[in-house]
């Protein structure tokens, strides 16, 4: 996906559009690879003002994920809209490719940390047990809020009455 520079230079302040679906298999972020689920759905705007491009981009895309808490793969709906600076040293060639500036948008709209449900309560870290599923397992210890040793002088104060202070 692209749009022609000449065309652009040649109609000053004149919106040009493309409206179009792009296949991309995969995005990598943050060192993982993200499967994308069908084609990417892409509309793009650009002028040529004054010695410059202006780009404006909606992107909207279906994306494999994992829940951060449980581990269960999800689907996410990324919808990101986004303005990307264009710089005039950067733009080489005849055309202005948009594929770096899908794959950008893309990126920014991903949840940094996806949930399956907003109210997911995650993996025991001491059992292990998928509380979304199960209840702790036997001999659990998970279920009972233990107190950071290092803030146990901390609970001391507060649990003293308020006439020994």
């Amino acid at each position: 996906m692209r749009f022609d520079l000449a065309a652009l230079r040649a109609d000053p302040g004149r919106p040009f559009n493309l409206s179009q679906e792009v296949d991309l298999p995969h995005v990598e972020w943050r060192g993982e690879i993200l499967r994308v689920l069908g084609p990417v759905r892409v509309a793009a705007t650009a002028i040529y003002q004054e010695g410059e491009v202006s780009l404006k981009m909606s992107v909207r895309a279906r994306v494999r994920r994992t829940c951060s808490r449980c581990l269960v793969e999800l689907v996410e709906e990324v919808a990101e809209d986004s303005t990307p600076e264009l710089h005039p040293d950067e733009i080489e060639g005849p055309y202005l490719e948009l594929g770096p500036f899908i794959e950008a948008a893309l990126r920014l709209g991903l949840s940094p940390k996806p949930l399956c449900a907003p109210g997911c309560l995650g993996i025991c870290p001491e059992c292990g047990a998928d509380l979304n599923r199960e209840r702790h397992r036997e001999g659990c210890h998970g279920q009972t809020k233990r107190l950071d040793p290092r803030l146990a002088k901390l609970r001391e104060l507060l649990d003293e009455p308020r006439s020994e202070r």
